[in-house]
């Protein structure tokens, strides 16, 4: 079931048995992790999102410094921060967040210690996917397996779990020529995917699975690919409000959400944007608390008390997270001064 992780809830689609009741006080939440503020300074931040509310709310900071070229993804209620690199060095460590203690503990590493790869959560386990190598994390017990590697080595690849497969999208190792390879778990074996005209070369594209359907989003266009791997066919949905890139995508109440990265003029975004397949519609729907770039998106269900104002001061909760985050910001200038 969903609690054990053995769901991917959002292949299939949302569905009204996952819909907690207001009562349990539990809410799908966008959660955002670490990234790079307008200084390019790294963020150990986590921030979620409310749709129903609309209000931001911090979560427990990450525990270490996160460096670049880590991956984020979700498994079950949790989320796992997988790898990085500090600019000299690599790391294999692997972190989770527990919901339900809203706590960052580290895990068995990875196998190997690796940087700017990309992971995902197939069948209640975590997938990690680089152009020479994939490993597979096993919660339950804690452990990781070393799996066979891609066919062919991708550059800028994205990946997402898709109709019990894995999808790995990218441009050939030195080369613009994109490809797709599909890997099986009952196997362990990838294969070349015959989709004809995929899409152009990207740097840092982004895929997720809504409904058996698998979104492709470049992060130098507002345009959006679909692919469909019942059909093995592509199709276009309308362009996105604006560019991203940098920015972020998940999968939250049957929507994409994209967020943050630099928008058409260049300037660093804070934009949440959402787009509703019933619809065929982008909108925006809400401000990050600070703008930022190259940071994970996921999304989770958590518990929450019910959401109060503070009457002292007049400043209702959606506010206090941007009034914190302008007093830490002013604290750290005030301190670079001093140095």
């Amino acid at each position: 079931d969903f609690q054990a992780a053995r769901l991917d809830r959002h292949d299939r689609g949302p569905c009204a048995r996952m819909r907690p009741r207001p009562s349990t006080g539990l809410a799908e939440i966008l959660v955002l992790v670490g990234g790079c503020d307008r200084d390019c300074d790294e963020l150990v931040t986590v921030d979620c999102y409310n749709p129903r509310t609309g209000h931001w709310r911090y979560l427990a900071e990450f525990p270490e410094h996160l460096g670049g070229g880590y991956s984020v993804a979700a498994l079950g209620n949790d989320i796992y921060v997988t790898g990085g690199s500090d600019g000299s060095r690599l790391y294999d460590c692997v972190w989770r967040y527990n919901s339900s203690v809203n706590e960052w503990t580290e895990v068995s590493p990875m196998l190997k210690a690796r940087e700017y790869h990309s992971s995902t959560v197939l069948d209640g386990l975590l997938y990690v996917i680089a152009s020479d190598s994939t490993e597979r994390y096993d919660h339950s017990v804690d452990s990781w397996e070393a799996l066979q590697p891609m066919l062919y080595p991708m550059d800028n690849c994205s990946t997402t779990s898709c109709r019990g497969k894995l999808f790995a999208i990218g441009s050939l190792a030195g080369k613009e020529s994109m490809v797709m390879q599909c890997y099986d778990p009952d196997s362990d074996l990838w294969s070349l995917v015959n989709c004809g005209h995929l899409p152009p070369w990207s740097f840092a594209p982004k895929t997720v699975t809504l409904n058996g359907l698998m979104y492709f989003i470049r992060d130098d266009s507002a345009e959006v690919d679909v692919y469909n791997p019942a059909k093995n066919e592509w199709d276009k949905i309308p362009a996105m409000l604006q560019v991203h890139v940098g920015g972020s995508v998940a999968v939250l109440g049957g929507k994409l959400y994209v967020s943050g990265g630099y928008d058409n003029t260049f300037e660093l975004s804070d934009v949440l944007e959402a787009y509703d397949p019933e619809t065929r519609m982008w909108s925006a729907v809400g401000r990050l608390p600070e703008p930022i770039f190259w940071h994970g998106s996921v999304s989770i269900f958590r518990q929450f008390m019910p959401e109060t104002t503070q009457e002292d001061d007049g400043i209702t909760l959606d506010n206090t997270i941007n009034l914190n985050r302008q007093h830490q910001n002013l604290h750290n200038q005030n301190l670079n001064e001093l140095r």
